[in-house]
Formats: C-alpha cells, structure tokens, sequence
C-alpha cells in the first residue's frame, strides 16, 4: 500500500496560505478490498517542533481533515506526515508540507503606491482607458550571505504581470483576479529565492486595467475614485548566517508608462512597440526620469492569501485555415471556440499596423460576425479587438491584460499614415505567425468520457471547452460579451464541474466572495463579485415587483446552497459546508421571509405564506419555444419568465430550505434541522395544496413545470402517473423535441428515467433538430451555445453567445447513464456502476478521480454481449449491476464481467 495525492486546503504544497488548513490523502494497493482502518496526523514547524499529533483515529475518513493543533505562525513551512493502516494491516506513511503567508494583516510592513500619472477617465469600448503602468523597485542583497529563502507577497489595483531581474516570475495571467474586492483582494506568495543576485536586484510589475477599473466591472470601493493602478508588495528575505532583510513598496517605488497604450478586459488592448522600454524591469537600466509613486493608505483588511486557482495557458492552436471571406476580409479559423489571446509575429514596416478583431462564428455567407449585442452596454465586449502598432522589426507579441471569447480573427493591415491596406496591397499573411492561447483557470483534468458515436462524442468536447472558457478566475455566462459570474449558470451546472476537473479551490475561492457579497437582507445576488452594472439592473428589477432593498431570482441565489451541497456530495467536503453554513442559512431565511410577504391574496393565509412567490424572477429563462428569436422578442421573453416563475420560485424556494435542513443534519445541527425541515414540509404541502389544481393541473403548462415538480418529488402521489404520461405527450407534441429552460433542463432526462421512459431520454439525447444537443454539433458548435437555435437552420447566426457553459449540464447524465458510475454516498464512499447502454452505442468508457482514487467503467457490446471492464479504487465500495440482474458489491481492485445484453433500458433508481 502507498499513500498518494497527499494535499493541504486540496493543493500540492501549498505555499501562502492564511486559513486553517485540511488534509486529505488516496490508498494505492495492488491488493483487492482494500479500507482505511485509522490513521494518525503529526505537524511539524521548521525547527522540527511538533505542532499536533492526532494520535491514531479509527475511521475510514481520508479527506478534508481539518488541522487541530497549537496555533499557526506566519510565514513558517509546516512538514506533515500521514500513517495508515488498512484491513489487511499493512500501514503506509506520506510526507508533504505546506506554508503560511500572513496571519494577521497588522504584520505587513509594505504599504500601498499608486501612480502619480495621469490616468484620466475611462469609458467603455475600445481606447477609452489609459496605458497600463510600469512600477519598479531597486533593492540591494547582501554580497556574500547566502540566500537561505525569498518569498514575495504581491497584489495589485488592477492586474499585474511580474518580473524580477528581467525575467517573469510565474506563469499566471491577470493576477490578482476578480473578486468583490471592496471586501476581498487576493494577493500572491511567490517563492524568488533562485532568482536573487548578489548586489542590486530589480522587481517590476506591469499593471493594467483589468476588472478592478473596467467600465463594465466596476465596485463600490473609495480607491477607484483615484483612477490610477497601486501596487502593494513585500519580500521577506532570509540569509544562511540568520539575518532577515524586507523589501517593500514604498517611497522607493518609480513608475512610467510603456507599450501597452490602453488596455480593458473586454474590449481589448493597443500596443505600440515603438513605445518599449528595453531591460526596465532589470538591473542596469537608467530611471532617473521616472515618476515616484505616492504612498497611499488603502484598506489591508480586504486582504486574503490565495495559494492556488492561478490563470494560465492550457493549450495552444496554430490556425486550422487563413482565408479570404466573400467580402474580400482576410480570417484566421483556429477551428476551436475558446478563451484567450491570439499570439502575433509579425515584421511590419516603422509606424504600421495590424488589427485582430475576433469573433466566434461566421455569417450564412462565410464573413466576419459580431455576436455580441448590446454593444457599449454590459460588459462592453463588443469590440473584442487587438491592435499593434510596429516599430519596424522582427517581433512577437502577445496581449498583456485582455482575453476574448473567439474561434475567428479578422485581420486589418493599416499603413504609417492610418490607411487601411485593402486587397492587393494586403502583407503576406502566413498561417504559422498566429497561434492561439487558450487560457483556465488552473485545474486538475480528473473526468474523461468517449463512446462509439463520434456526435456524442464532440459535445463532451464541446462542453469541457465551455469549462474551460468560463472559469476563468470566477465561474462566468460567457467569455466575450459579460464574463460575469452568474449564480445560475453555476447552480445549475456545478454537478458536471466538479465531474469534469478538480474545482474545489476554484469554488470555494468564488464562494467566499458570495459570502462577502451577501446582503443584509440576506440576499445572494444574481452576479458574483457584484458590481456596479448588476447593482443597478437588481435595483431596477426591484422596483419592477415593487420590492424594498435588495432582489434576485429563484435558481439564481439558490447557488448559495446547492454549489456546496454539490461539492459536499461528489467530494465529502464537509468543510465549505461548515464554512458557508451561515451564508445558507440567511439565504433560506430570506426565502422564507419572501414567501411570508404573501403576493397572492386569493390562496389561503396559512398555506401561502409558504409559498415563495414575491419580487422578481427570471423563471426558467431560455425557453425554446419563447426564444426563438434570441433575446430580441423581448415580449414573449417577459411573458415566459412571469408564467414560469409561479412554479420555479416556490420549487426552488422549497428546494434550498429542504437541502438546507440536511446539510443542518450533516453538521450535526439539530435545533436548525428540526425547524427548517419543518419549514420545508410546510412549504412542499403548499406547493400541493396551492400550485396543483384540484384534478391535478399543473400551475402552468410548461414542460418545465411538470419536470421540476416531478423530479423534486412535490406531486402528489395519485397524480403522478397522469403527470408523467402528460410529459411524455408534451414532447411528442413538440416534435420529440425539449422545451425546457434554465431551471429545468438539468432534470428533464433524469426526470423520464425516473418515471420509466427511459428511451425517450435517450431520444432526446440523440435527437438532432432544434433543439436539441446534437443539432448544435450537427451545425459545427465547438463549444455549448447560450440559446438552442443560436443559429438556425439556413446558418444565420443570432446576436447570442456562443459559449455558455449552462445546458452542457447533459454531461452529468451522460456520466450516469452512459458512462455507468454514479455515487450514493458523499465523496463516492459507495458507488453504483450500472451501464446499461443505448441500442444506438456500442461502446463506452468513463473514468473519474474522485476523491478515493480512480473509478473507471469501460464497456462493449458486441451482438448480444456486454463486457465491462471496471475499477473500484481503494477505501470505497462498489455495487456493480449488470443489464441481465448480475449484482455484486465489490471492494477496491479491477474486475471484467460478461452477460447477455438485450434490455436497452437504463436504471431507474431514484439518483441521489
């Protein structure tokens, strides 16, 4: 047996950590049923004193352990050891480690120094903000003591690229993120002890805009008001001979502006080479002329370490085709819708310019198309443009402070005077001067799925590339148009995170930023970080349903709950749910509070004031059938939403009070169990009692409504066959076709499978007119659209993203069904594998890291047989049931079964 995977807060070593950690480990053995009897924690600090010894604890537990030992110091390195022993009495031992940044923000001894140029205002679209800014800092290191260790603590008002002696530190984009930032800024721990020199030392930071001053994500905060980018460092130093040096921003700070003559994170970047300031990030350079900075005293209390969740590079693409379109504009088709930044060679003569517009999908005719409406409004990405200006040699750049959301490049050439070159006069366009970079949040690849139909197959990759392009720093809709972190986008789709990559730093980071965004009132807003943009929509919103204080929608603060009961039950983590209980708590209370209020004096007082159905909601939101024309029949959009919230607002009302009320039981909180399980039966017997008609009608005829009623168990019991007949007549009806929003799309097939139509899920899964999953791949989607139709069947595309991750929510299904593994316990502590394939597959194979190790299932139907190959990993149990009534419960170890195949149905158990 080894021990492996060994992690502190679910990182490898983290270094700069300011919370109390936990620790989690995976068994390795060759052995079969192989369990974790007990284990034993012992921490160590850098002198080797013991901090806390565990000792040996019988239990099965491996992950998110909390550390319950003396008092952490800052900046100290903590080494420790993990000894198991399992049921065949073989013990394992694992040694890792982790570090502390600061503490207490009282220990800082940098402050804050903001440029003393001039920034000017900025408004939204392209070249409307002012230069990104160079900061730079001269500091000495002793000649002849050796370097024992660096560490830099580094964050920035706006976002920062790093260098120190001329070279770049780390390998992140846009640190220090996006966050709520009047409440929340992260800062970085960097370890530079290689990279110091004997004698003079510089470090440089190139600082843009970034979220912190765009237009379209500005804060409440007192320090935008300024309008100029500040810097707040310091490194700590320690030498062989025990002395200790800190280097800090302070008076000693100089800035100048550079190349990057303006920059937005939505609209885009210029450059102009010629404005290059050669080695001034490293020893040696003349800076004489630069400005000092002015210290400034800005808030440390907002201040958080974030040890990990960095943006980077994932992948690269060199162009798929370079071509010219029917109305004579020069493309670049990299062939993958994405999130990025377009790498560019280029050699133009002194004073000339190249121009990259980038767009995700081409018009009916082959030419240039901007998706993106509201131009100028949310978000201002309409422009999503690239500019460089040469200096007339040789270079290679690459933006600095932007992404954008792009599968395509229009390439404009203009000479020194501002002329756009047309035609002949176009330079050489060579395919291998553009290369793509696709950028992510930073995240563990643990899910993979594959089949024998190649359709399925795309859409897997098309949902993981909508992974991929919104998640990056906070879960988003849309790469180009908001990149705003919407709370339903992400309830409704967490599931499949969590199934696809390692995403617990990245979600517990965006649920600390929920928490610090929650309102008094008990509010979680539709966008989070909340900025001003979002602030004044809900405003407006309020005074719509003629709400007082603070709104948002059913399904979209219930992210508040259902993201950590997700992670809690795909990975044991019950440590977000202790960290985020009381977030959950004033969430559900305002639910409840909201029903009270009563907006309907026709039902009965004492049942309605359970039901949640005030203020203002979004309903299921993108229903096919209201939407066909995008967001431009802004009538019907309305008329749905209206319709659809009587249901969804006291469904999901019910939904996160009842889930609340077990997450109470899990933590052992029985006084709050007892009253909001309660609250929650109330609440299910009004939805009863109130919403169902008195011969069963449903309170609106949506195909919506009868999923989400069914699926949550809320129909009464001698109705729910006439419910579940009546669903299936709704989409037969509708042309085999899915009607289903937002809300109720991630139910619909587990909800026919639960009701014993089992083909018809499968139906809709391989049906392939709009709309529909595969109607999308058939029209050459590489990445999941934001509305069903959004380009139709002539090859007209609408003014709709291109790249929401929201309806690849399939995939969780596709797991289950497809792919056969599903978990009845929390963390897959037990697991059911269960394929049970399609008639129209062959083949299929998923495999999962969950958090005991690796669980595959890979099977093949070959005639009449079915062989399946599976592996249960160690410290958990499988229950493995086959399509002829074979069932095993098996311990860790790889097994292969054979039977007959001839049932296509697949299970029918009610999932957790």
């Amino acid at each position: 047996m080894e021990l492996r995977r060994l992690r502190v807060l679910h990182m490898e070593n983290p270094m700069g950590i300011d919370t109390n950690p936990y620790f989690s480990w995976m068994l390795e053995s060759e052995r079969q049923n192989v369990m974790q009897e007990a284990y034993r924690l012992r921490v160590k600090n850098s002198q080797g004193n013991r901090v806390w010894d565990s000792g040996w604890i019988e239990s099965h537990e491996n992950t998110f352990i909390p550390y319950q030992g003396k008092g952490l110091e800052s900046r100290e390195t903590y080494h420790w050891t993990v000894e198991v022993r399992d049921n065949h009495k073989e013990t394992a031992v694992g040694t890792a480690c982790f570090e502390t940044a600061f503490l207490d923000k009282d220990e800082w001894n940098a402050v804050w120094v903001e440029s003393a140029l001039p920034a000017g205002e900025r408004t939204a679209g392209f070249g409307n903000q002012p230069p990104a800014t160079m900061f730079r800092r001269d500091f000495h290191v002793k000649a002849g003591c050796d370097v024992e260790s660096a560490r830099l603590y580094v964050t920035a008002h706006g976002i920062y690229r790093l260098y120190l002696n001329g070279e770049r530190v780390g390998k992140e984009e846009f640190a220090p993120g996006y966050s709520s930032y009047d409440k929340y800024l992260g800062y970085q721990t960097y370890d530079t002890t290689d990279a110091l020199k004997d004698g003079e030392n510089v470090l440089g930071l190139y600082v843009g805009d970034g979220w912190y001053f765009s237009p379209g994500t500005t804060m409440n905060k007192e320090e935008t008001a300024s309008g100029h980018h500040a810097v707040l460092f310091e490194m700590r130093i320690r030498y062989k001979d025990g002395s200790e040096e800190i280097v800090t921003s302070n008076e000693h700070v100089t800035t100048a502006y550079g190349p990057v003559r303006f920059s937005d994170i939505f609209a885009g970047e210029s450059y102009d080479s010629r404005e290059e300031r050669e080695g001034w990030n490293a020893p040696g350079y003349d800076a004489s002329e630069w400005e000092p900075a002015k210290c400034r005293s800005y808030p440390m209390e907002n201040l958080v370490a974030e040890p990990g969740g960095r943006i980077v590079a994932i992948k690269e693409f060199t162009p798929k085709s370079v071509f010219k379109a029917p109305n004579g504009d020069c493309i670049v088709d990299f062939g993958q819708n994405m999130a990025g930044k377009v790498r560019l060679r280029t050699a133009l003569p002194a004073g000339s310019k190249i121009v990259l517009e980038h767009f995700e999908v081409l018009d009916k005719e082959g030419n240039y198309f901007n998706t993106i409406f509201a131009a100028g409004g949310v978000g201002t990405g309409a422009d999503q443009k690239v500019e460089y200006i040469s200096a007339g040699q040789d270079k290679v750049y690459e933006p600095f402070f932007t992404f954008l959301g792009f599968r395509y490049v229009r390439v404009r050439f203009y000479d020194a005077n501002g002329q756009e070159q047309k035609g002949t006069d176009f330079p050489d366009v060579k395919p291998n001067d553009f290369t793509a970079v696709a950028l992510s949040t930073e995240k563990e690849d643990i899910g993979s799925f594959e089949c024998s139909d190649s359709r399925l197959n795309q859409l897997y990759s098309n949902i993981r590339w909508s992974q991929y392009s919104n998640m990056i720093s906070v879960p988003t809709d849309c790469p180009q148009r908001e990149k705003a972190g919407w709370t339903g986008d992400a309830g409704i789709y967490i599931e499949t995170a969590l199934l696809n990559e390692d995403v617990t730093v990245f979600f517990t980071r965006w649920l600390k930023n929920m928490a610090a965004d929650q309102q008094e009132n008990g509010v979680v807003p539709m966008v989070v970080p909340y900025n001003e943009t979002y602030r004044a929509m809900a405003a407006m919103m309020g005074q719509m349903s003629n709400c007082i204080g603070p709104v948002t929608s059913a399904g979209w603060g219930d992210a508040a709950v259902k993201v950590p009961w997700a992670m809690y039950r795909i990975t044991g983590n019950r440590e977000i749910l202790r960290e985020q209980y009381e977030m959950m708590k004033k969430w559900c209370d305002y639910i409840i509070g909201a029903a009270q209020e009563c907006g309907c004096r026709e039902l009965p007082r004492e049942k309605e004031q359970y039901l949640w159905n005030t203020g203002f909601h979004y309903g299921e939101w993108v229903i096919p059938s209201t939407s066909l024309n995008g967001f431009d029949d802004q009538e019907a959009t309305g008329m749905a939403m209206v319709l659809t919230a009587r249901y969804t607002a006291p469904i999901y009302g019910y939904c996160s009070v009842s889930t609340f009320a077990d997450i109470a039981r899990v933590l052992c909180r029985e006084k709050d169990y007892r009253y909001y399980s309660d609250i929650a039966s109330k609440m299910k017997d009004a939805i009863q009692s109130c919403l169902i008609g008195p011969h069963g009608e449903a309170p609106a005829e949506y195909m919506g409504a009868y999923v989400l009623l069914l699926y949550f168990d809320l129909v009464p019991e001698k109705y729910k066959a006439q419910y579940a007949k009546h669903l299936t007549e709704i989409i037969r009806n509708n042309g085999g076709c899915l009607d289903t929003g937002f809300l109720a799309t991630p139910y619909l097939l587990d909800t026919l499978v639960m009701t014993g139509h089992t083909d018809m899920a499968y139906d809709l899964l391989f049906q392939t007119k709009a709309p529909s999953w595969l109607y999308e791949v058939e029209h050459g989607a590489t990445t999941i659209w934001e509305t069903w139709n959004a380009v139709d069947e002539t090859g007209n595309p609408q003014h709709v993203s291109m790249n929401h991750y929201s309806f690849g929510c399939v995939a969780d299904w596709m797991f289950r069904s497809i792919g056969g593994i599903r978990a009845d316990k929390p963390g897959f502590g037990h697991m059911v594998i269960e394929p049970k394939p399609d008639g129209r597959l062959t083949r299929a194979k998923r495999e999962y890291l969950t958090e005991q190790g690796l669980v595959s299932c890979d099977w093949e139907r070959t005639g009449g047989e079915l062989q399946v190959k599976i592996t249960v990993p160690c410290n958990t149990t499988a229950t493995v049931m086959l399509p002829d009534g074979t069932r095993r419960e098996v311990g860790s170890g790889n097994y292969t079964y054979r039977c007959q195949c001839t049932d296509t149905s697949i299970y029918t158990e009610r999932q957790i």
